[in-house]
């Protein structure tokens, strides 16, 4: 049966820290990037599918196919353990409300930028974001923060 192995927030998805920690921990072999406007951009998919190892899969859809698959995906008959990536709390939020079920949030990375104020060291979140962090948290997924399969998580919670 396959299963959700990381469901994590990192604005820039598929690099370096994720397929040589992240994977490696996990033994994960399915990688899911849930996000509605890179389903459209042909050229950073053909760039994100060189980043992912031969030996994984990538999926990437847009969070109202990623609600289907995934609300199937324990009939699915495969043995896959599945990182999901996201580059913000809202499409997260987006599947909690439609019935998916998670075990935690992890938070690696979420640049400051014009619509950000940082949250924690080089985490920064707009005012929709907090929103939807505090959402989560309202549903009773916990959310910690954690770069590396090797730090310690600590709660997001108490820096908003």
């Amino acid at each position: 049966m396959s299963k959700v192995s990381l469901l994590r927030i990192d604005d820039r998805l598929i690099h370096g820290q994720v397929m040589t920690g992240w994977v490696k921990h996990l033994n994960a072999n399915k990688i899911i990037i849930v996000d509605d406007e890179l389903v459209n951009d042909d050229f950073m998919i053909s760039v994100l599918e060189m980043a992912v190892p031969s030996h994984m899969t990538l999926n990437i859809y847009n969070a109202e196919t990623a609600i289907q698959k995934l609300n199937n995906i324990e009939k699915d008959g495969k043995d896959d353990q599945i990182i999901i990536l996201v580059k913000s709390p809202i499409p997260v939020l987006k599947m909690l409300e439609n019935g998916l079920n998670f075990e935690k949030l992890t938070v690696g990375g979420m640049g400051v930028n014009e619509n950000r104020s940082r949250l924690y060291r080089n985490l920064a979140a707009s005012d929709k974001e907090r929103k939807a962090f505090q959402q989560i948290a309202k549903i009773g997924l916990p959310i910690q923060i954690q770069v590396l399969p090797s730090d310690a998580p600590m709660e997001l919670m108490p820096y908003l």
